[in-house]
């Protein structure tokens, strides 16, 4: 019979010790409206003067989830990534946008938004937005009910651990809660901003708030304002790839 040495016999224990690899499952849903007023605030009316880059966008969510699950940067994985916004149908934005340079100009950034949305691997949902034919205003539709469905159904089937809400409607809450029942944890990436925009009217506030009960909801608030200020302070390289060189 082959004897073992002691100090094979004692790796030997070590090894089967160790606990098995676990992958940390992120999706990342984006509340599209809101994502695109807060990079018009750090392109227009920020120092920084730049629009996001979403590959950094990624990147850092997977660096802050790594951070909080108390886990590494190779080990959290973004598997699902999508985006909710309103969009005119072409009847609509006829009525919307008379002229036609205007509407080009509109159709051809939606279009430009969309390659980045494939190119970046991020599923887009959109719903038709209309106008009223008295008034011409836009007739909103929320699309928190659509945004939390499709959450809570890829949650029940185990597609991911943690769930990154971009968006600041307070309704969002519900969700949280809901996929907090099931074990799912939650990361809210919240901004607190004010600012000065020039109008047709003069200067007027301008507002980006993320409802205090979704960050109280979440298990991890992210105040990412703030994080964004201090890191262009610092130099911080991750902060600095979240915006296009």
């Amino acid at each position: 019979m082959r004897l073992f040495s002691p100090r094979k016999i004692i790796l030997f224990i070590l090894l089967s010790m160790h606990e098995p690899v676990k992958i940390t499952k992120v999706a990342m849903f984006i509340d599209g409206s809101f994502f695109l007023q807060v990079n018009t605030f750090y392109k227009y009316h920020h120092y920084v003067g730049k629009s996001f880059h979403y590959s950094g966008f990624i990147d850092y969510v997977r660096h802050k989830v790594a951070q909080l699950e108390h886990s590494r940067y190779n080990l959290c994985q973004v598997v699902e990534a999508h985006w909710f916004r309103g969009r005119y149908p072409t009847s609509a934005m006829d009525l919307k946008y008379p002229d036609p340079t205007k509407r080009l100009e509109i159709m051809t950034n939606e279009r430009k938004m969309e390659d980045t949305l494939i190119y970046q691997g991020i599923t887009s949902h959109y719903y038709p937005l209309q106008v009223d034919h008295e008034t011409g205003e836009t007739q909103e539709r929320p699309i928190n009910v659509w945004f939390a469905t499709e959450a809570l159904a890829m949650a029940a089937q185990g597609l991911f651990d943690v769930l990154v809400i971009v968006g600041g409607d307070s309704e969002y809450k519900h969700l949280a809660s809901k996929l907090s029942a099931l074990g799912v944890r939650t990361m809210v990436l919240g901004w607190n901003i004010t600012y000065e925009a020039d109008t047709q009217n003069g200067f007027r506030s301008r507002y980006i708030k993320t409802s205090q009960a979704l960050i109280d909801e979440c298990t991890y608030p992210v105040w990412l304002d703030k994080i964004i200020d201090q890191g262009l302070e610092d130099a911080d390289r991750l902060i600095q790839n979240l915006f296009h060189n």
